[in-house]
């Protein structure tokens, strides 16, 4: 309630003779009664911090230097509080239950420590002076713990109190999350990972080959991990080792998120299309009803293959499926794979969701992943500099997750994977096998579905557009 509110609220009018009024006596009676009034009215209003809740309203009490303008504000009702005596006899400590006091803000000064080559968090605790029990107590917290295994240029952020105390520790998990660590007298009172406020933007991106997708991409100012999500949505379709050509073209309409102004991750690629030897591919990224993520045609066809094309991306194929004179006995023999060059420590993924059946050495092919696929389908990985960390015979593995490294153990001339793919037990040429497409759009999702090509669809068309007519002004500016 208003104070305006509050001295409107009686109809009792000011008897017709009075003592005059002084004006310093009428400040003070003004006073008493507005306090008598807020605390008659406590246990009804919705009480906001003390600051606000006891400041009035602009305009709804004026002085005047006029002693006849103070007979016109109608008085409390002498029954709400009868004299200064009663309001001594006030419980405060009531009133303290009625009306909840802030707690003050505590005021922390944060330090923040770049963590270098060498630095573990005992080393770094000792260079910033806060002593030797804390980083023990902190590798042994089922959260905290994550501090153990710190990144160098990441920073770590201290926070101390008036009393140069360490009341926090923040440390960034990922870009959109960071490790908080809350402590208190030296021990761990909290310790969680929160998420930071970031925002989704969305994007577009056009660019034509004119050397390699590599620099098309650049140009485009696409990152890395876009574009490689763009090889991977288009991996089966498309050979991007041996079908690109000059003049090939792509749009995509994708999103980053970004922490105030700042770009801190990529997103997701939403809508794609890629355009090579005169052939038009398009993929819309879709979430079913179940929450399960994939690409379609617009037709709602699956983009995902059952194997991809390629297991080494942006690699040359040195080697193909068939007769060959091999490179070490000089002898002609058949090759039951292909090799694919690439230099030491290129990641090597998996062409399919499988089980790992063998992941050692295995005589002449050197240190070798082979995986089980569902069906009648197995795939060889060999000559690896090594396996991907938690990579293990029985371990399972998806589509696209790295296996291990290019290498050239065993009987090896240069860095290369050796690649075979079998079906029933026979060898298969892995370029020219067919194998079937995944599941497409579920019946019950079609209706979703195509309102999102629809929509998808449109904005494609719209980034194509852009980029024609902005390619065609840029020849005509240079003609």
């Amino acid at each position: 309630m208003l104070f305006a509110d509050i001295l409107k609220g009686s109809d009792r009018t000011q008897p017709a003779s009075r003592t005059p009024i002084r004006k310093h006596h009428w400040v003070l009676g003004t006073l008493v009664v507005l306090t008598g009034s807020w605390i008659t009215h406590t246990t009804t209003a919705t009480i906001k911090p003390l600051p606000d809740a006891i400041a009035p309203t602009a305009g709804a009490l004026e002085l005047s230097n006029d002693a006849e303008n103070i007979s016109e504000i109608s008085p409390v009702p002498s029954n709400d509080i009868a004299s200064l005596a009663d309001l001594e006899k006030v419980n405060i400590e009531t009133l303290g239950d009625d009306l909840p006091l802030a707690a003050p803000i505590e005021v922390l000064i944060s330090k923040q420590h770049v963590i270098k080559s060498g630095e573990s968090l005992g080393v770094i605790f000792r260079k910033e002076g806060l002593g030797y029990s804390l980083p023990h107590k902190l590798a042994e917290h089922p959260i905290a713990g994550k501090l153990t295994s710190i990144t160098v240029g990441k920073a770590l952020t201290f926070k101390f109190d008036q009393a140069n105390s360490l009341r926090q520790i923040r440390y960034p998990t990922s870009y959109l999350t960071e490790l908080v660590v809350d402590i208190q007298d030296g021990e761990i009172t909290g310790a969680d990972v929160r998420d930071l406020a970031y925002s989704t933007h969305k994007q577009t991106a056009s660019a034509e080959i004119t050397s390699s997708l590599y620099e098309a991409a650049m140009d485009a100012k696409l990152s890395n991990n876009i574009t490689m999500d763009m090889v991977k949505i288009f991996g089966w379709d498309i050979d991007f080792v041996q079908d690109i050509r000059v003049g090939d073209r792509f749009h995509v309409v994708y999103e980053d998120h970004r922490v105030g102004d700042k770009k801190v991750a990529d997103g997701d690629i939403l809508a794609a299309e890629f355009t090579t030897q005169g052939q038009t591919y398009r993929a819309i990224r879709f979430v079913d009803q179940q929450g399960e993520v994939s690409y379609y045609t617009p037709e709602g066809d699956s983009m995902l293959g059952t194997f991809l094309r390629s297991p080494v991306e942006f690699s040359r194929i040195s080697s193909r499926f068939g007769k060959r004179r091999h490179p070490i006995s000089k002898k002609w023999k058949t090759h039951k794979g292909v090799d694919y060059a690439a230099s030491r420590g290129t990641p090597i993924i998996a062409t399919a969701d499988g089980k790992v059946i063998h992941a050692g050495n295995k005589g002449g092919y050197g240190k070798t992943i082979v995986l089980r696929h569902a069906g009648r389908f197995t795939t060889l990985y060999a000559h690896m500099n090594g396996f991907a960390k938690g990579v293990k015979s029985g371990t399972r593995v998806k589509q696209g997750q790295t296996i291990g490294y290019v290498g050239t153990t065993g009987y090896s001339t240069g860095p290369h994977l050796h690649y075979e793919f079998q079906v029933d037990g026979v060898h298969r040429n892995s370029l020219t096998y067919k194998t079937p497409k995944a599941s497409s759009v579920k019946p019950e999702d079609r209706k979703d579905f195509e309102a999102l090509v629809a929509s998808l669809s449109k904005e494609l068309d719209s980034v194509q557009t852009d980029y024609l007519l902005a390619k065609a002004k840029s020849s005509t500016t240079l003609l």
